[in-house]
């Protein structure tokens, strides 16, 4: 059953992430990128998709184990800057980690450098 409880900026989620052709959908993590004010106003929240296929793209953050606050995820991955959605909470499958400070900070800085 779909959760309505209140996700936070930098919470990885469990979500049916849509192809951009909108053929299909595939379960996997996103990182919540909408700030707590927006979050708590509203149903919707910002996320970014999170993949285990590590490229070199510049627009991405790697995610490592020791990245995380609390959770995490089974292997090294990284947040897609150029992959981004907005969902309705209530779409959230739940809550599987909590990035640190510092690596939540080096995605926004990333996502600022994309969209300037």
């Amino acid at each position: 059953m779909p959760s309505t409880m209140a996700y936070r900026q930098g919470d990885i989620v469990l979500v049916s992430f849509p192809f951009t052709d909108l053929s299909s959908s595939k379960r996997r993590p996103a990182l919540v990128l909408s700030p707590d004010s927006f979050n708590a106003a509203g149903e919707d929240l910002v996320l970014a998709a999170v993949t285990s296929q590590i490229t070199d793209d510049p627009n991405a953050v790697r995610l490592w184990r020791e990245d995380f606050a609390a959770g995490g995820l089974p292997k090294p991955s990284m947040v897609r800057a150029t992959k981004l959605f907005t969902m309705h909470s209530s779409l959230i499958a739940k809550r599987i980690g909590v990035l640190g400070t510092e690596k939540l900070e080096e995605v926004l800085r990333s996502l600022r450098r994309f969209f300037s």
